[in-house]
């Protein structure tokens, strides 16, 4: 049996994952307590992403079914470092949001790419 290309599936896995952590974060307003800088100044969860331990059920789960386990690996820095009780609260407070993300599904998370990015200046003008 030919083994089976989940590149694209693991790519909307990963932005899903991500998306939805840096929601919880930032409906939970945790960033007022978040150490970077970056973060309380946009008012949203957009520090850089880490690779945590917390996820390591996760990516043994994925690398069972034949993924590689990456989709899920990274949480916002913040959590990835967290004590085991807060990163309990925001896995109850990440299952409430997709709860709620069921029954409505128009309903949109936030896009975080400009805030990820950073700030880009204007095209029209110069750079100095």
């Amino acid at each position: 049996m030919p083994k089976r290309d989940f590149s694209n599936y693991e790519k909307r896995l990963s932005v899903d994952h991500e998306q939805q952590s840096r929601s919880v974060m930032t409906y939970s307003v945790v960033w007022t307590y978040c150490r970077l800088r970056k973060c309380r100044r946009d008012r949203a969860c957009t520090g850089p992403m880490l690779v945590s331990a917390h996820q390591n059920r996760k990516i043994r789960a994925q690398r069972e079914i034949g993924l590689s386990g990456h989709a899920c690996a990274k949480l916002p820095a913040c959590i990835a470092n967290a004590s085991e009780e807060f990163f309990r609260l925001f896995e109850k407070d990440k299952d409430c949001l997709l709860d709620y993300l069921i029954k409505h599904p128009k309903g949109r998370l936030q896009k975080y790419d400009r805030r990820v990015e950073g700030r880009q200046p204007g095209r029209d003008t110069a750079d100095p």
